[in-house]
């Protein structure tokens, strides 16, 4: 029983420590906008998942964090296979602030646990996946599935989208190469929250307004929410300078989260915006973009700054500016 405790208890220590990664790097990520695009599949049969990995002088980074995890070895991609994997090529990492010497820094084992959520089960090419597709998909990290989207723009991790002609089918598995990096969740909104530094006012917003329990968790019927989440500049342009002030007024604070917080059955990343997406009853509506929300309580464009930040509970979607609810 002893041992048995031990052993639990690290595990939990370990998935502690993934946990505390991820905050530390939610900051730095960032979503770039997408177009249509082609996304037919190039066939590399001849070489494995492992052997492409290797020889892509554009997946250095990549290559990295497999041998600083201890996974830089063709059995990572072939034991209990075939796998899709969803690789961040080196300009994503360079843009979430990953250098070779960064992550020759990071702790191997919670560096491993976030390579895994992006190792997904059977072979899932852009030309096998027929028609429109959203699926969680199932992946070597056992506890959190990433987001898998096929629509008329492309195809999606996590609302991360692929490099062009970036599905490489290969002779025992799939290579889908990513334009950002796609992190697993790092707690419920609630907990990104609180720990993103320039969402400090929206953390008090949410507290002054009884609603902490709402963001730490899924909502009934397994809602779950994805916030349009102002930074502290939003919130002082809107009137807001300080935590003081958000404390002094209890009564708006709680329509303007309201306003700003969708319910769904599934995780909204915003692939789910492309082409426009209409938001009933808020008073606002996603353009073709993806990234830009028209605001009856607004009188310039509300921008999404960094979108898909994923959550047990939903997903985070930074914005810079306070989208005002319908007569505020």
């Amino acid at each position: 029983m002893e041992i048995k405790f031990n052993y639990l208890k690290k595990m939990n220590i370990n998935r502690q420590r993934v946990m505390l990664m991820m905050a530390f790097l939610l900051p730095l990520f960032f979503f770039a906008s997408c177009k249509k695009e082609q996304t037919g599949t190039t066939n590399k049969a001849k070489l494995s998942v492992f052997q492409y990995i290797g020889q892509n002088n554009q997946l250095s980074l990549y290559q990295a964090a497999l041998k600083r995890a201890g996974m830089y070895n063709a059995e990572t991609f072939s034991n209990g296979g075939p796998f899709t994997v969803f690789v961040p090529v080196d300009s994503a990492f360079i843009g979430a602030g990953l250098t070779l010497d960064s992550i020759n820094k990071y702790d191997p084992q919670a560096l491993a646990m976030a390579l895994k959520y992006g190792i997904v089960y059977g072979k899932i090419s852009s030309g096998s996946l027929v028609g429109f597709y959203a699926e969680d998909v199932s992946a070597l990290d056992s506890l959190y599935k990433p987001n898998l989207v096929k629509n008329y723009y492309g195809v999606f991790f996590n609302g991360v989208p692929l490099v062009p002609g970036g599905s490489i089918d290969l002779n025992d598995g799939v290579v889908q190469e990513l334009q950002k990096v796609a992190l697993p969740p790092a707690g419920s909104l609630l907990d990104i929250i609180k720990k993103t530094p320039n969402l400090t006012l929206l953390a008090a917003a949410i507290k002054v307004s009884n609603l902490e329990n709402k963001y730490a968790t899924i909502g009934v019927n397994s809602t779950y929410w994805a916030l349009l989440a102002p930074t502290d500049d939003a919130f002082k342009k809107f009137g807001y300078p300080d935590v003081a002030s958000i404390n002094a007024d209890p009564s708006k604070l709680p329509l303007i989260l309201q306003a700003n917080t969708l319910g769904s059955a599934q995780k909204l990343f915003t692939s789910s915006f492309l082409g426009g997406y209409a938001i009933g009853g808020k008073g606002f509506y996603v353009e073709a973009d993806g990234f830009t929300l028209i605001s009856v309580g607004n009188t310039t464009p509300i921008h999404i700054i960094h979108g898909n930040i994923v959550a047990t509970n939903g997903v985070l979607h930074v914005v810079d500016q306070v989208p005002a609810p319908f007569g505020f």
